[in-house]
């Protein structure tokens, strides 16, 4: 009985939300400066958390990434593609069945968004780790804030489109030598095991 009261109650606050409040048009219309200090923000917040939680491994992805760029920004974008399949389909899975669509577009837009922007942060702090080792900076944390500076810069110059695409290629190029290296584990294990 309370799993059901809780339920309804949760239902009710819900559906009072207006669907409004999750506008496109709130991001695309926002000023050039409100968008590039968002993706800056986002760029090292998230890519701050995957340093913190696996500094040490981000080293070795960064090789994998800039081993083929252009595979890895391919990589990347697959890893995107995929993660936004899985909360598209576990949406559509979830609304046949009958959960409320108002709480399910609600928590599915919250978990692709942090799963997007995951994703990127983890592309970010990977990119930062590379430049910061081209440029000889010991610090990851000074690579990942100037690559969050210049997809910021993307974003406030370029027109909007144009900047997400810059904002995202980078994060995909990131994951993408991580993604490659986790698809073909299998083949590789098996290649060591011959030798």
């Amino acid at each position: 009985m309370i799993p059901q009261v809780a339920a309804v109650i949760a239902g009710e606050v819900l559906a009072s939300v207006p669907l409004q409040t999750f506008d496109p048009a709130v991001v695309t219309e926002a000023p050039a400066t409100v968008r590039a200090m968002a993706a800056f923000l986002a760029s090292t917040f998230f890519g701050g958390l995957v340093l913190y939680r696996a500094g040490d491994r981000v080293a070795s992805a960064a090789e994998a990434s800039a081993s083929n760029v252009p595979l890895s920004a391919i990589y990347g974008v697959f890893a995107y593609g995929l993660t936004a399949f899985v909360v598209v389909y576990a949406y559509t899975q979830l609304a046949s069945l009958g959960v409320g669509v108002v709480a399910l577009s609600i928590v599915g837009g919250l978990v692709l968004g942090l799963g997007l922007l995951g994703l990127g942060g983890f592309g970010f702090a990977i990119v930062g780790t590379y430049v910061a080792d081209m440029v000889a900076v010991s610090d990851p944390w000074l690579g990942l804030i100037g690559v969050g500076l210049a997809a910021a810069l993307a974003v406030l110059v370029l027109p909007l489109l144009v900047g997400v695409v810059v904002w995202f290629g980078i994060a995909a190029v990131g994951i993408g030598g991580p993604v490659r290296m986790w698809v073909h584990a299998d083949a590789a294990e098996r290649q060591a095991e011959r030798s």
